[in-house]
């Protein structure tokens, strides 16, 4: 599998660009977790695992069916400082991954790869804690996935939020797994109650679609007929993911604007349908924990 490595240079030139970000913040650099994760992004190691991997983990967590947890035993291991390293950052109150809106579109997005891949390295580090007994050790493997995954929407675009879903609803199934089977202490429950508590409701889809609709305005600022239309679209459909009774406004929306832009905005039924499906698991899993 292909080494992922981010290079000593290639880590220095992301935190400087956030550095003015962060000398107008009262939260001292010490206390950021996005540090944190950078570093553990740093020695990942052989860490690439397939979409195809992905589904059959998440197919063992949803059913309890059986997994071949063994094959992953020198991956993990080989990447245990990563893990490590992130699980401490999950203790800082603040993450601000740097990110340099002026950029628009142009934000490297690399981060958020490399989360992901962290991010089931993670379930499958609780997962052998478990099967090798250590409950207490999966627990806490997990209440640190868990604020990780949160902590990767943090200020980024769709794209961002959609993989931080991704991961908490694995590891969302890893805690119901958990809970199904009925081996955890009451202690231990009361961890995972607390870390899902501490989600809310999840990231703010809203929130980000608009940093992804506004970084279009820079291509759009001599064509007055877009430009407006734009701006439609992007109140709109903010609207509609905070209320699904606002798609005939959007729908409206998008069928009136030039089809060159209109093309460029993400499908807004599937983006609710993602985030409908966080929101199902936060209850469900919510529910096995009352």
């Amino acid at each position: 599998m292909k080494r992922i490595r981010i290079t000593g240079p290639i880590v220095l030139t992301v935190l400087l660009a956030g550095g003015s970000a962060f000398a107008q913040r009262a939260t001292p650099l010490a206390d950021n977790a996005a540090l944190r994760y950078w570093a553990a992004f740093s020695v990942l190691q052989d860490a690439a695992i397939t979409d195809e991997q992905a589904k059959e983990l998440n197919a063992a967590l949803d059913t309890l069916g059986p997994l071949e947890i063994s094959k992953y035993t020198e991956l993990v291991h080989k990447n245990s400082l990563a893990l490590n390293v992130m699980a401490r950052g999950t203790s800082l109150p603040n993450c601000d991954w740097g990110l340099d809106y002026a950029l628009a579109e142009d934000i490297p997005g690399e981060y958020v790869r490399k989360a992901l891949v962290l991010g089931r390295l993670n379930i499958l580090y609780a997962m052998q804690q478990y099967h090798a007994g250590d409950k207490d050790g999966a627990v806490r493997t997990l209440t640190a996935g868990l604020r990780f995954s949160r902590d990767v929407s943090n200020g980024g675009s769709l794209f961002a939020t959609l993989v931080a879903k991704n991961l908490l609803v694995t590891h969302l199934m890893a805690v119901s797994a958990g809970l199904r089977m009925g081996q955890l202490s009451a202690s231990q429950q009361s961890q995972l109650q607390n870390a899902v508590t501490a989600l809310g409701d999840g990231p703010d889809w809203a929130v980000s679609a608009r940093r992804d609709l506004e970084a279009l305005r820079p291509h759009y600022a001599n064509d007055q007929q877009s430009a407006v239309a734009l701006n439609r679209i992007i109140s709109s459909y903010t609207a509609y993911l905070n209320d699904p009774s606002k798609l005939p406004a959007l729908t409206d929306a998008l069928n009136t604007a030039p089809p060159a832009l209109a093309n460029l905005i993400p499908n807004p039924k599937r983006v609710l349908e993602q985030k409908q499906e966080l929101a199902d698991k936060l209850q469900q899993t919510r529910g096995l924990l009352r």
